[in-house]
């Protein structure tokens, strides 16, 4: 059974890895992340021209003063490039380096990000093949805010785990009623602001846990890990933990217990 669909307690997922000590979805980043003791870490796929799946965020790679589309490059292509940030030059990595790297080890937030015309069941098949192969299936939960790749997804591999992301208020489906426009899946991922009592019920109802993101404000992850959400999201893993370990570190580097 998947990892995401058993009950668990709060798991703290590095969004992109560790950000603030790496660049976003590199190794580095992950490394960071799991050094840390994350429960998951969570990064952002899009697919290659030759249908390879990749870590980064954006729509295009800026190279100079040019914006170069990611599926304009086979993934051959992206391997050699060295791309500048502020956290020095970066390598983009494949999906598939980053489940050999932590295998089974890890547990993981693969967020697609799509575009007009994406061939949605060839990245299905193509995370499905190789969760399959690193035997990392019931490590992962596939998230996106694409509705239609979502149904393609459960399609593909039905045992894996989605979420459907969104930044919106949405509708969520109604036990006994029927749901065509809400795709099949296992969770939704809120942007953190819309998490409410009424949400988290209606998602109970629903049979859905409940994985916000980006939470990074202190008193806010302590609110959320009591909410009853499954799992947050956030750009500092570090400080999430502490918190949820009932230790924070003070800015005088002495460990201290939380109170209240």
């Amino acid at each position: 059974m998947s990892d995401w669909k058993a009950p668990h307690p709060v798991w703290v997922v590095g969004h992109r890895g560790a950000p603030r000590r790496a660049r976003e979805n590199t190794i580095e980043s992950l490394d960071f992340a799991e050094s840390f003791g994350v429960d998951a870490v969570e990064f952002d796929v899009r697919p290659t021209r030759d249908g390879e799946a990749v870590l980064f965020h954006d729509d295009d790679v800026v190279l100079g003063t040019q914006k170069i589309a990611v599926r304009s490059f086979t993934w051959r292509e992206i391997e050699r490039l060295s791309i500048p940030s502020e956290f020095g030059d970066f390598r983009i990595p494949r999906l598939e380096q980053v489940f050999h790297r932590y295998g089974t080890s890890q547990r993981y937030v693969v967020e697609v990000k799509s575009y007009p015309g994406m061939p949605h069941g060839t990245m299905a098949r193509r995370i499905a093949k190789l969760a399959a192969a690193f035997g990392v299936g019931d490590r992962c939960l596939v998230a996106s805010f694409d509705a239609e790749f979502l149904k393609r997804m459960r399609e593909a591999a039905p045992d894996i785990a989605t979420s459907y992301l969104f930044d919106h208020p949405v509708a969520l489906p109604t036990p006994g009623q029927p749901t065509p426009l809400f795709p099949p899946v296992d969770a939704i991922g809120p942007k953190h602001e819309l998490v409410s009592p009424a949400l988290l019920a209606q998602a109970a109802a629903a049979g859905l846990s409940v994985h916000p993101w980006t939470v990074d404000d202190a008193a806010e992850i302590r609110s959320l890990l009591s909410s009853g959400v499954a799992s947050l999201t956030t750009n500092a893993p570090d400080v999430a933990l502490e918190i949820r370990s009932g230790t924070e570190i003070h800015e005088t580097g002495l460990a201290i217990p939380r109170t209240g």
